[in-house]
């Protein structure tokens, strides 16, 4: 089993993201892969654990012992991850969420096994995914990069919901979901639990 956790966007970036989602559909006729979760900023990429309920207290305790916090999206880029392009909105001013990151993963290798990551510690890139598709026969999330008129975008909201995601596998399209949703802070989910 795999987890990851994120802060989940506000109504008005899941818009806009859902948007650019639609149009690249348009265009190229792929498949939606990343979109199927909501908008997010993942603090923690899928990483194994060995027992759901433990990682459900975990995750109810994470999110009363954090705030809302403000993200910043200033552009979008471009990567490849495997045999997948991804376009992505680039996330600013780090450091609350990096400290974030690192604790998130201090405490889970505490709980389990190896919960470890791919992309954990002081190199991870924080953003929000757009989209991403097989580069096959070519990367269509490049080509749209490409062909986009600004690269700039002017995006800012204040991340007050944090997801469990969950995978049955490894992260391909139809074996995740969202576990579960809770409101940041102490007053935010005492009847979401």
């Amino acid at each position: 089993m795999q987890a990851a956790i994120a802060f989940l966007a506000d109504y008005r970036t899941q818009n806009f993201v859902r948007k650019v989602v639609l149009d690249i559909h348009r265009k190229y006729s792929i498949h939606f892969f990343a979109s199927l979760l909501p908008a997010h900023v993942s603090l923690k990429q899928p990483f194994e654990f060995e027992d759901l309920e433990k990682l459900e207290n975990y995750f109810n305790h994470l999110a009363t012992e954090i705030n809302p916090t403000e993200i910043e999206l200033d552009k979008f880029f471009h990567s490849l991850w495997g045999d997948f392009g991804f376009l992505a909105l680039n996330v600013k001013r780090i450091s609350k969420l990096r400290k974030l990151h690192y604790r998130i993963n201090k405490e889970l290798n505490e709980l389990f096994i190896d919960p470890s990551a791919p992309f954990d510690g002081e190199s991870y890139h924080f953003h929000m995914t757009v989209e991403m598709s097989k580069v096959d026969p070519f990367d269509i999330c490049e080509d749209y990069y490409e062909k986009l008129k600004s690269k700039n975008v002017n995006l800012k909201f204040t991340a007050r919901k944090l997801g469990l995601f969950y995978f049955t596998s490894e992260a391909k399209a139809g074996t995740f979901t969202v576990y579960k949703i809770l409101t940041v802070g102490k007053k935010g989910n005492k009847n979401e639990n």
